[in-house]
C-alpha cells in the first residue's frame, strides 16, 4: 500500500485540531499534557481524546474530554460552560482545520478535581465529535 493511502486511513490528530479551532484571547486550548506551572495561565483548557470510532472510510467519530481549569470554581464553570458551546457550533464554522460533521456533548461540565492540581479548580465536560478522516 503506497504511503498516500496508509496516510488516508489514519485518524486525523483531533487533539490538535480542536485546540487550534477552540482556542481564543480569553481560553488557550491546547493538547495533553497541561503545564506542570498550570496555576500562572488561567483560565486554560486541555481537550483529550479517549477513543472514538471509524464510521466509513471518510468519517471519524472522535470521544474527547474537555478539562478547563480557572482561578475559581465558578470562573472554571464559566469558561466550560462557554466552551462546550463552541465545541457545539464547530459543525457551522467554515474557517476550521477539518470538516466538522457533527457534535454531541456526551456529558455537561461538572467539577472534576484534579490530583495533579489539587489547588487548582477543575472542570470537565465530553464530547462525540464526527470529522472526515483526511484534511
Amino acid at each position: 500500500m503506497e504511503a498516500e493511502q496508509r496516510a488516508a486511513l489514519e485518524p486525523v490528530d483531533v487533539e490538535a485540531f480542536l485546540s487550534a479551532d477552540l482556542a481564543s484571547e480569553t481560553l488557550p486550548v491546547s493538547p495533553p499534557p497541561v503545564s506542570e506551572s498550570l496555576g500562572g495561565s488561567l483560565p486554560t483548557a486541555m481537550v483529550e481524546r479517549n477513543g472514538g470510532v471509524r464510521l466509513n472510510r471518510v468519517a471519524d467519530q472522535h470521544d474527547c474530554t474537555f478539562s478547563v481549569w480557572g482561578t475559581t470554581w465558578a470562573s472554571a464553570m464559566d469558561a466550560a460552560n462557554a466552551l462546550a458551546g463552541s465545541v457545539a457550533r464547530l459543525p457551522d464554522r467554515a474557517d476550521t482545520k477539518t470538516q466538522w460533521r457533527s457534535v454531541e456533548i456526551s456529558a455537561l461540565p461538572f467539577n472534576a478535581r484534579d490530583a495533579t492540581h489539587p489547588d487548582i479548580p477543575r472542570v470537565q465536560f465530553t464530547a462525540s465529535v464526527t470529522c472526515r478522516t483526511t484534511t
